[in-house]
């Protein structure tokens, strides 16, 4: 579902600022009701949110210019209008506001429709929270998304539309380098110059990063399960020297090893592990000669694949 962001009119009335105090609704230009907050999210999907211009956000725009424009540039990273904006991020790591980090580069005379500042954190890195900002040529839209964002560009843009590309962590990556995506959404004004669109859901690793899927644990080398036996009730039960077969059956987040020497299937047992991210990974749960692994809480699908 493709959400909108709707811009209020340019000078909010004294009337207007009493109801968003009072929580008062609005008609989007959709047709749904949505809360007159600063910022508003659709229910339901990974959505930009409706949000609503600060009367300090806009000013009559003069000679043609932008109300963001300054210096003979489309967008002055310091004019009132966007210092306003970004006063209404809040703030990011370590209590700090946002700041200006780079915005449209193009001169008065040849401003889009659409402008953007990309909101940093200071002294942030990628990982760090950023806002993508939208402005039309009368004040400021909205953010592209309803929360900040980690590792976030802006990779082009036209006269009514601006690219942004989305990445995000998966599994065990390092902070520096985000393997998930990039995934790339682009973000268009409407021809009534007040409501942007885009043109695919946002990545919902990048809306939840809670919900960015882990690698996979299987296939796993004997060396990661003899460690895990080490130390441990069921390595005591074992004959010494420990020795797994090169053959592990692993499926899902659970493995079964054989044990006894590569030539000799004398002493030879089954030992079924499990990996529990929360505890650290793979963990020994038994062994025997024909374990009966359903008894044992493996799923009967991953039971046919490994208990053999």
């Amino acid at each position: 579902m493709k959400s909108i962001i709707a811009i209020l009119v340019a000078v909010a009335s004294v009337t207007l600022a009493t109801a968003c105090q009072d929580g008062v609704t609005t008609q989007t230009s959709g047709g749904s009701s949505v809360s007159n907050s600063a910022t508003v999210a659709v229910p339901g999907s990974a959505q930009p949110p409706v949000t609503q211009q600060s009367p300090d956000a806009t000013r009559p725009a003069g000679d043609n210019a932008p109300a963001t424009a300054g210096n003979g540039r489309c967008v002055d990273l310091r004019s009132g209008v966007v210092t306003a904006a970004l006063g209404t991020l809040g703030t990011g790591v370590g209590g700090d506001g946002f700041y200006a980090d780079s915005g449209t580069d193009a001169s008065v005379g040849a401003c889009p429709a659409l402008l953007w500042v990309l909101a940093g954190t200071p002294r942030g890195t990628a990982s760090s929270p950023w806002h993508v900002m939208l402005f039309n040529q009368a004040g400021y839209l909205g953010t592209a998304t309803m929360n900040s964002t980690a590792y976030t560009q802006v990779v082009g843009s036209s006269d009514r539309s601006v690219r942004v590309q989305y990445r995000w962590l998966t599994g065990k990556d390092a902070s520096c380098c985000p393997s998930g995506g990039p995934d790339i959404v682009t973000l268009t004004l409407g021809a009534d110059d007040r409501t942007v669109t885009p043109d695919r859901d946002f990545p919902t690793e990048v809306i939840d990063p809670s919900s960015a899927s882990s690698p996979p644990v299987c296939p796993v080398t004997e060396v990661v399960l003899l460690e895990a036996l080490r130390g441990t009730d069921i390595e005591s039960r074992l004959v010494k020297p420990i020795e797994l077969e090169d053959r592990i059956d692993c499926a899902g987040e659970w493995a079964m090893a054989h044990t006894g020497t590569h030539n000799n299937t004398v002493n030879r047992s089954q030992v079924l592990f499990h990996y529990v991210a929360a505890d650290g990974g793979w963990k020994p749960v038994d062994l025997g000669s024909a374990l009966h692994c359903t008894e044992i809480g493996v799923p009967a699908d991953v039971a046919d694949k490994i208990c053999r």
